[in-house]
């Protein structure tokens, strides 16, 4: 798809792809809910 939604939301991807390497977080989605939770206690 090549709609401007479409380029969008792949744009919002990679930020949030790029901001979520950046801090830290696993790239296995197993370990996602295990990141979250560490993060918060910090």
């Amino acid at each position: 798809m090549n709609t401007p939604y479409a380029k969008r939301v792949a744009e919002k991807f990679r930020e949030a792809q790029n901001y979520l390497k950046t801090n830290g977080f696993s790239r296995s989605t197993q370990h996602l809910l295990e990141d979250i939770e560490n993060s918060v206690e910090k």
